[in-house]
């Protein structure tokens, strides 16, 4: 997945975000998990393959969480594209985390090990969730089946959303929002990890003018998402009027030119200059487009006395 996976881990990894995530899907709202609880642990392992190389697998994100005598390691997969190997995957990066219990580094009791996929893709998932749904036959033969819990973000609730206590509230309506087809506008709800989140809002909504927000860190401590989305659109007026006026100044000239010698004046330049600074002024950008119609120039410039 590249960089939106790697965009995707900064985020999620904040224990904050991390334990939200969990208590909102796996334990629709129940605050089991704490973010004080969670602990950074290994989550690549190494297997040979047939030609007795050494090979390196790495899961997106693995927690220890410990709360007095319980215990379990919490992993988080997300996909953008569909897999229908999904189930193989999980459950291989499931046996490592198990497989590492055994060994003698393992400090302390064996734990259970939970993965939870999040797909963030346009498309229904309509992919195997279990063993058994990719090999119907596995049932017959007396195997083992292996379900996995996967969530499509996009197709989460109203009510599943507004569980969430973290920034991932904020994914998960712009997620909402690109579904329904909507423009995502944004909340006053408080950011609590804005790189993160910017970085994030740049990759999925390829507008990199999130990555050119700038915020000290006063300013960081209050931010929302309707205040980063102000600046941004405020940002685009901005270089749009400077396009706006550059173009208007090369239009102006052509049209100046051409009013000063049907008037026999010689400040027909200068007049549609002043014109087209007033119309900036004013907010009116997409009225230098109209400027080209001389008959409609000389009607603002007759207008504005010009």
């Amino acid at each position: 997945m590249g960089e939106k996976d790697l965009v995707q881990k900064l985020l999620e990894d904040c224990p904050d975000v991390f334990a939200d995530i969990y208590n909102v899907l796996l334990f629709q709202g129940r605050q089991i998990i704490k973010a004080e609880d969670l602990h950074d642990t290994k989550n690549e392992s190494q297997y040979k393959a047939d030609t007795s190389k050494m090979h390196e697998e790495r899961r997106d994100l693995l927690k220890l969480w410990s709360n007095g005598k319980q215990k379990a390691l919490l992993g988080i997969e997300n996909q953008i594209a569909r897999d229908h190997s999904m189930p193989f995957r999980v459950i291989g990066y499931d046996g490592v985390s198990y497989r590492s219990q055994v060994l003698k580094s393992w400090e302390g009791e064996r734990c259970p090990v939970i993965t939870l996929v999040l797909y963030f893709g346009e498309k229904r998932w309509e992919k195997p969730r279990s063993i058994a749904e990719e090999l119907p036959e596995i049932t017959n033969l007396h195997g083992m089946d292996y379900k996995i819990h996967v969530f499509e973000i996009p197709l989460l609730t109203d009510k599943q959303i507004q569980m969430f206590q973290s920034d991932f509230r904020i994914i998960a309506e712009f997620f909402a929002a690109q579904r329904k087809g909507e423009k995502y506008e944004g909340t006053t709800r408080k950011i609590q990890h804005v790189d993160e989140m910017l970085k994030f809002m740049a990759v999925f909504t390829e507008d990199h003018r999130f990555l050119e927000v700038k915020l000290d860190d006063k300013e960081k401590e209050g931010t929302n998402m309707c205040a980063i989305l102000d600046q941004i659109e405020r940002k685009g007026m901005e270089a749009g009027m400077e396009a706006g006026m550059e173009a208007g100044r090369k239009e102006g000239i052509k049209i100046g030119k051409k009013l000063g010698r049907k008037s026999g004046k010689n400040d027909g330049i200068q007049s549609v200059s002043k014109l087209i600074g007033i119309l900036i002024q004013q907010g009116k950008v997409t009225e230098l487009e109209k400027l080209r119609d001389q008959k409609y120039c000389e009607k603002l410039l007759e207008k504005y006395h010009l």
